[in-house]
C-alpha cells in the first residue's frame, strides 16, 4: 500500500518588478508593480504619480506530490542537496543519506522558483540590452566595413601619386596591407554574426522552456535547475569595432622615402579562445604586436605653452593637433607649437565646455549656457543635441558611435548620463532598479568617458568619487583615493587601450591611473604638474594633461 507521504501545498505569490518582495501595490501611470519598499522609493522619485494596492486573482495555492525514484510507494518531502534528488523517509531511514544536506521540498521549490525567474528574466534583459543589439551592430558594421577602408585606400592612392614613381612600390605595400586587413575584418564578422544568431536562438530557447517548466509546474525539473543565464553572458563577444586612418608624412627630400610616407595605424578584429578582442597593428611589417604595458620611468616627451591661463578640455586628433577649452568662451585647435589654427565660439566659459571627437575626426562639444551638444562640420557647427530642463557638462563619443552627454538639472538636484544615437535617446543612467539616484547630485562638473570594456566612466567632481558603470548601468564600483595630502578632486578623465582609467587629482597635482577594476596602479605627478583640469589619450597611448597654468604636458606612460 502507497505511503501517503507528505503532500506539500505551495502558495504561487507575485513578485515586485524591481525585486524579489512580494507585491503589495502597482503605479498607475508607469503600470509597474512594487512592493512596500520599492513604492516608497518611486513615491519619492516620482511624487506626481498614482500609487494603489495592488489586487490579482493569479496568486493561488497549488499543491505537488513528488514520488520517491527508489521506494515508488513513498512520496518525498525533503530534498538532497548533496545527491540532487527528492528523498522519502524510506530514504533517510535506510542510511542512504546519511550526514547529507536536507532541506524541505516545500522551502527549496520556493528557493528554486525564485531563482528561475530571476535567470529568465536576466536572460530576457540579456537579450533585448546585448544580444539584439550587437546582431543589430554587425549588420550595420558588415555593411559599412568595406566602405572606410576603401576611403582609406584611396587616401593612400593619393597620396601616394605625390610621390611618383619613387614610392609605387610603398604604396603597392600599403594597399596590400588594407585588402589584408579588410578581408579579416570582414571574415571577423561574418563569424560573429553568426555566433551571435545561434547565441540568440539559444537564449530564446532556454526562455521557453523555463517559461513552459514554471506554467507546468514540473517539479523535479525545478529542483534540479541549474542557471543558465551566467553561461549566455560568458559566451558573449565583445566587440570592437576598429578606427582605421592614414597619417601624411611631408615630403622631405632630405630622408629615405620609405620612412616619411606615413603610418598606417588601425586595429584589427581577432577572436580567441577566451573573449573576443581585437588587437593593435601598428605599423605595416608588424604582424604580431605586443601588449602594451606600464613604463618603470615616466617620459615627458614635451611641453606645449597654449598661451591660455588653464586647460580645462582638450582632446587630441590623428595629426597631434589639439582641440583645448580654457577660461573664455571659445575652442581653439592648435599644432604642437601653439600655432593657433582654428577658433569656435560658444556661450560657456571657465570649463563649462566638454569636448572629444568623433569617429571622423570632428569636434563635438557641449555648451553648458547654450543647453546643447554641437558637431563641428567643415567649420560649421551644427546642433545636433538641445536640452530642455537640463544642462549639459560633457560627452564622448563610444565606440559604437553614440552619444554620451553627462547633464544636470537646472535645479542641480539631479544628475545623470544619457546615451544618444543620432539625436534620439536610446539608454539613461539615473536610477538602479530601486529607483535610487546612481550619481551624487549639486553643483559638479560631470566628466564622462567609456572604457574599452563597455563601462561607462564618471567623475563626479564635488562628491569627490568617480563612479563606474557597466553597459546596463549597474554600479560596478565607486573610487576615491584618501592618500594626498589634500582632498580628492578628479577633475578629469580619460581611458586608454588597456582598459587603464585615468583621473586627474586635482589638489594633489597627480593623475591617478587605475585599473578596470577600480585599484591604483600608478600616480603621475611631478614634471611640472600643477593642480591638473584635463587629460586625454592620444596615439600610442601618448597622455597630454592639461593644467592650471596653460600648459599640456606629454607624457608616455606605456610601452
Amino acid at each position: 500500500m502507497a505511503s501517503e507521504g507528505p503532500t506539500i501545498l505551495i502558495y504561487v505569490q507575485e513578485q515586485c518588478d524591481l525585486c524579489d518582495e512580494p507585491i503589495l501595490f502597482q503605479c498607475g501611470e508607469c503600470r509597474i508593480k512594487l512592493c512596500s519598499s520599492c513604492a516608497n522609493e518611486h513615491q519619492l522619485h516620482e511624487s506626481k504619480h498614482d500609487i494603489k494596492p495592488y489586487v490579482s486573482d493569479k496568486s493561488k495555492l497549488k499543491s505537488i506530490s513528488v514520488l520517491c525514484k527508489i521506494h515508488v510507494d513513498w512520496m518525498c518531502g525533503l530534498y538532497c542537496q548533496d545527491c540532487e534528488v527528492p528523498v522519502c523517509e524510506q530514504c533517510i531511514t535506510t542510511g542512504h543519506h546519511g550526514y547529507h544536506d536536507l532541506k524541505n521540498t516545500q522551502d527549496l521549490l520556493q528557493e528554486k522558483r525564485t531563482i528561475i525567474n530571476l535567470d529568465t528574466k536576466e536572460m530576457e534583459n540579456i537579450l533585448e540590452t546585448q544580444l539584439v543589439n550587437i546582431q543589430k551592430r554587425l549588420d550595420v558594421l558588415a555593411c559599412t566595413s568595406p566602405s572606410k577602408y576603401e576611403d582609406l585606400e584611396e587616401a593612400v592612392l593619393q597620396h601616394g601619386k605625390k610621390w611618383h614613381d619613387a614610392v609605387e612600390k610603398v604604396v603597392k605595400t600599403f594597399v596590400s596591407e588594407i585588402q589584408r586587413m579588410k578581408n579579416g575584418e570582414k571574415d571577423i564578422l561574418n563569424k560573429l554574426t553568426q555566433d551571435i544568431v545561434n547565441l540568440i536562438c539559444n537564449t530564446e530557447n532556454n526562455m521557453k522552456l523555463n517559461k513552459e517548466m514554471i506554467e507546468a509546474f514540473e517539479a523535479e525539473k525545478i529542483l534540479g535547475y541549474k542557471t543558465k543565464s551566467e553561461g549566455i553572458r560568458s559566451k558573449i563577444p565583445e566587440i570592437n569595432v576598429p578606427n582605421p586612418s592614414f597619417t601624411e608624412f611631408e615630403v622631405t627630400e632630405s630622408k629615405i622615402v620609405h620612412e616619411n610616407f606615413g603610418v598606417l595605424k588601425t586595429k584589427v578584429m581577432s577572436i580567441d579562445d577566451e573573449r573576443r578582442k581585437s588587437r593593435e597593428m601598428v605599423q605595416t611589417y608588424v604582424d604580431q604586436p605586443t601588449v602594451p604595458k606600464l613604463v618603470e620611468k615616466l617620459t615627458q616627451l614635451r611641453t606645449i605653452e597654449t598661451g591660455l591661463s588653464a586647460v580645462y578640455s582638450l582632446s587630441c586628433m590623428e595629426n597631434s593637433e589639439l582641440w583645448v577649452h580654457g577660461t573664455d568662451n571659445s575652442i581653439v585647435r592648435i599644432d604642437r607649437r601653439n600655432k593657433k589654427l582654428e577658433r569656435i565660439k560658444t556661450m560657456s566659459f571657465d570649463g563649462n565646455v566638454g569636448i572629444t571627437l568623433n569617429g571622423e575626426g570632428e569636434l563635438v562639444y557641449t555648451d553648458f549656457e547654450d543647453r546643447s551638444v554641437n558637431i563641428l562640420k567643415k567649420s560649421q557647427t551644427h546642433a545636433v543635441i538641445r536640452l530642455s530642463g537640463w544642462k549639459p557638462r560633457d560627452v564622448c563619443v563610444t565606440m559604437e558611435g553614440d552619444l554620451l552627454v553627462s547633464m544636470s538639472s537646472d535645479d542641480e538636484h539631479r544628475a545623470r548620463v544619457v546615451k544618444y544615437r543620432g539625436t534620439k535617446s536610446v539608454q539613461e543612467y539615473h536610477h538602479d532598479l530601486k529607483g535610487r539616484p546612481l550619481l551624487p547630485a549639486g553643483d559638479t562638473a560631470l566628466h564622462v568617458t567609456e572604457n574599452k570594456n563597455w563601462d561607462v566612466c564618471v567623475a563626479v567632481t564635488s562628491a569627490q568619487v568617480v563612479v563606474v558603470l557597466n553597459g546596463l548601468g549597474a554600479v560596478r564600483f565607486k573610487y576615491s583615493d584618501k592618500s594626498g595630502k589634500k582632498e580628492f578632486r578628479p577633475m578629469g578623465l580619460a581611458t586608454d587601450s588597456q582598459c587603464h582609467i585615468l583621473v586627474t587629482d586635482y589638489f594633489n597635482s597627480r593623475v591617478q591611473v587605475i585599473d578596470k577594476n577600480g585599484k591604483l596602479l600608478r600616480n603621475i605627478e611631478g614634471h611640472g604638474i600643477y593642480l591638473p583640469l584635463s587629460v586625454c589619450v592620444c596615439n600610442y597611448d601618448t597622455i597630454y594633461i592639461g593644467d592650471s597654468t596653460g600648459k599640456i604636458k606629454q607624457i608616455q606612460h606605456l610601452k
